[in-house]
């Protein structure tokens, strides 16, 4: 049970005068950032965001029987703007609400994260599917007679799992808010689970919508050119990542449970800066929390976990991993060198976990398709046809780079197109439209330019963006503007003939694209299947 009194032992820097003994023995009985949630017994936390402030909803929130208030502002402040509380509201002044809200949604649910060992991973490209690998590792690690599904959680930006069982996050997320991860985790434990992944997003880690989580194991995929439209700086983008990282100096350790950092020794925008922050962090404490990198063989010399061997083949990708135990064979459904990188970076948190090699090779190769990353859709059409959450200047590049051996595949003679759509969210970073652009006219055959979240830019505006990035490389026969999505997926459809590949790109597994301020349902693998369909309809996929 979480009392006032309790939640004022969380709270570092609370500041709360004059509060009576029976005001501190009241029950919380949930917590919530939104006012629209508040119900009798509710801690109702204001936070201030970039278009509202949530100090404007503390008199409501109280009048919908909110338990006690949770604000940044004094009580004088917030009388000299209007906002008036009764003389029997609890209000508890923090310096930061976010990080509040975080600790008392984990002291409400008992701190679930300390019965688990938690996972963290960040990353621009690839922390979805890294985190879904991981899982399954973990489900192979702890499967038994009596957990034929395993014991283990994991929290992405798709969605949730718990032993298998899925939960939705929501239709256009980055990391859940913090009520919604430690009520995620207080169900791990619940549903016997031993271990936790939690996809951390650098939004998620700025907004502290993990600081109530103890991370045993964080691990980076890499860091590049993204989310500057909201950061501000690639400094900034680089230092909310590093929250994951410092967060495993800020917590008890838990007894038989290994903490470890792990870097990609291979890209240049994330191993130095992680270097330099957890050596910051060491001198701070006074001790080391262990850190282990992994790359490609015949790089760095100083690699704890090395890829070698790598053979890309029609049905699997195979390696071999050498580690600091020894060496094992990794036979992986998934395609690319980016995911080659993925497995090597779960495989490295697994091992510092103590995870068995057998364990790892069994989760690797068995793991089920990620949602919207290289996602195959089958219409029964002579070409490949593609979904994929590629949304960045790298990430774009590195799909196109990896579909480009599968064009051409059953053609005599090896003939195909490589046909990307695309587009760039609106009220976002701008600069990417462009680099985008140019990736897509050097890398792929043909490009139709569409929608993707415009939000309340002008679309054509954007599309325009994008096209002076393609057309550096590309002539006005090798790309089109068709800004309904829709549409554009099937232009790219119906111009296909056997051997090309076509992606679509952007969306992945997001189920809803944003135009104006409204989310409006949205599938790429549902346009992609349509257009499919109507095509083999209409001329049943004749050449």
């Amino acid at each position: 049970m979480l009392t006032i009194a309790h939640l004022l032992e969380v709270l570092p820097d609370e500041r709360m005068m004059n509060l009576s003994a029976s005001a501190r023995g009241r029950e919380i009985l949930a917590v919530t950032a939104d006012s629209r949630q508040v119900q009798p017994g509710t801690l109702f936390v204001a936070v201030t965001g970039a278009r509202f402030d949530g100090h404007r909803y503390l008199p409501a929130a109280i009048e919908q029987g909110a338990v006690a208030l949770i604000g940044t502002r004094a009580p004088a402040a917030l009388h000299a703007d209007g906002v008036v509380l009764p003389e029997h509201a609890v209000y508890i002044q923090v310096g930061d609400s976010r990080r509040a809200l975080a600790l008392a949604s984990a002291a409400l649910h008992d701190f679930p994260s300390r019965q688990l060992a938690v996972v963290g991973i960040t990353g621009t490209d690839g922390k979805t599917t890294t985190s879904s690998i991981m899982e399954a590792i973990l489900a192979a690690a702890t499967q038994s007679p009596s957990a034929p599904e395993g014991r283990v959680g994991v929290v992405t930006t798709v969605g949730a799992r718990i032993r298998g069982r899925e939960s939705e996050t929501g239709l256009h997320v980055t990391t859940p808010d913090a009520p919604e991860v430690q009520a995620f985790l207080r169900a791990m434990v619940d549903e016997g689970c031993r271990y936790a992944v939690i996809e951390s997003t650098s939004h998620g880690l700025h907004q502290q919508r993990v600081a109530g989580v103890d991370f045993d194991v964080a691990a980076v995929t890499n860091i590049t050119h993204e989310h500057l439209d909201y950061h501000g700086s690639r400094d900034a983008y680089v230092a909310a990542k590093a929250l994951l990282f410092r967060s495993l100096y800020a917590s008890p350790a838990k007894p038989g449970i290994p903490r470890c950092a792990v870097l990609n020794a291979d890209d240049a925008g994330s191993y130095a800066a992680l270097l330099a922050v957890l050596h910051k962090e060491a001198t701070l404490h006074g001790y080391h929390v262990p850190v282990r990198s992994y790359g490609m063989a015949g790089g760095r010399a100083q690699l704890d976990v090395a890829v070698d061997n790598v053979r890309y083949e029609a049905d699997a990708t195979r390696f071999d991993v050498q580690w600091w135990g020894g060496s094992f064979a990794v036979v992986s459904p998934l395609i690319g060198e980016f995911n080659v990188y993925n497995v090597a970076c779960a495989a490295t948190a697994a091992l510092a976990l103590g995870i068995a090699p057998a364990a790892i090779q069994s989760g690797v190769a068995t793991m089920a398709p990620v949602l919207g990353r290289m996602q195959r859709m089958d219409g029964g059409q002579p070409f490949l046809s593609i979904v994929d959450f590629a949304h960045t200047p790298v990430s774009l590049e590195r799909a196109l780079v990896t579909l480009r051996p599968l064009v051409g595949q059953g053609t005599p003679g090896g003939q195909g197109r490589l046909i990307a759509v695309f587009g760039s969210a609106g009220m976002r970073d701008r600069e990417k439209r462009y680099l985008m652009g140019r990736v897509s006219g050097r890398l792929a055959d043909f490009t139709v330019i569409t929608a993707e979240d415009p939000r309340t830019e002008d679309l054509d505006e954007i599309c325009r963006e994008i096209r002076r990035g393609v057309s550096e490389f590309a002539g006005a026969d090798r790309f089109v503007i068709v800004p309904d999505r829709s549409e554009a997926i099937q232009v790219a459809v119906d111009m296909a003939r056997p051997g090309d590949v076509v992606a679509a790109f952007g969306k992945g597994h997001e189920r809803s694209m944003c135009f104006g301020e409204v989310e409006y349902p949205w599938s790429d693998q549902d346009a992609m299947l349509a257009a499919l369909a109507r095509r083999k309809d209409r001329d049943g996929f004749a050449t």
